[in-house]
Order: C-alpha cells, then structure tokens, then sequence
C-alpha cells in the first residue's frame, strides 16, 4: 500500500498512443527518488528524457495510512505550494488531485491535474485553462501508462 510501490518507476503511454495517434501523443514519465525526495520528469517520446516540457522534485507528508501529501518543488528546490498534490488510497488505488485551484502552468494559465495509481498503471489528465475558462492545452481523455520493465 506504501505511495512508492505504485508511483515509482519509468512509464509509458506508448499502445494508447499507437492506437489512438490522432487523440493522443507519446509521452513518457519517470518518477524516481532522489536525496532529498523525488524527482519526477515528463516528456514527449520523439523529444527524449533531455527536453522534458515538465520536471520537478517533490517532498511527501505522510498525513495516514491512507493520505499522502506531494509538496511540489523547482528544480532549484524553489517551493510551487498552490501546486502541491494530496494522493488517498481507496480500493486498491492512489487517487492523486491538486489542492486547491491556484496552481499556474505554462503562460499562467490555471491547471487542473488528478492521477490515479494502479500498481502496474498510471492514468493521468492535466489541463491548463486561461481567465475565460477556456481550456488551452491538455486533454479532456486520461492519459493512460503502463511501467514499463528497466
């Protein structure tokens, strides 16, 4: 039940992407611990591990057994608090969504994000929408990985 068993790892969404191409791109995401915490990275496949368009540490709390709290970091381990994520086990799953709506991403537009943890699969969804409510990038489908072997 322990977050790292479900959350570490390389991960891929390479057969949603090869059946779905018009829906979906190629993305991939490493989440790894680091000194310090964690280390998370996502990017594009055809750009490779180098030119991720998200990359980010990450601290937990331990809240319970069944709550977790992702404290979300710059690369220079700047604090981003209005992009912290809380993560509660339910049935076998880690339901992951931000707290609160204040979090800002590309071009400040606010973003919206939830994760779920399987074991064997992520799905994830984030959005970004601008002043008028209108969603600028994202998706409205969960992208969905599975870990891939190392």
């Amino acid at each position: 039940m322990k977050i790292d068993d479900y959350i570490l790892g390389h991960w891929s969404n390479k057969f949603q992407a090869q059946s779905a191409p018009h829906h979906f791109s190629t993305v991939e995401i490493v989440w790894e611990k680091v000194d310090g915490g964690y280390h998370s990275k996502n990017y594009f496949r055809s750009d490779g591990p180098d030119k991720p368009y998200r990359e980010r540490y990450h601290k937990t709390i331990t809240v319970s057994d069944t709550e977790v709290r992702f404290e979300n970091y710059d690369l220079d381990w700047t604090r981003c608090e209005n992009c912290d994520m809380i993560f509660k086990f339910d049935d076998n799953i880690w339901h992951g969504k931000l707290i609160g709506d204040l979090c800002t991403g590309v071009r400040g537009h606010k973003v919206i994000s939830e994760i779920h943890l399987y074991g064997d699969k992520l799905h994830s969804k984030d959005q970004g929408y601008n002043t008028e409510g209108e969603m600028m990038w994202g998706s409205e489908c969960l992208y969905k990985f599975i870990r891939q072997g190392e």
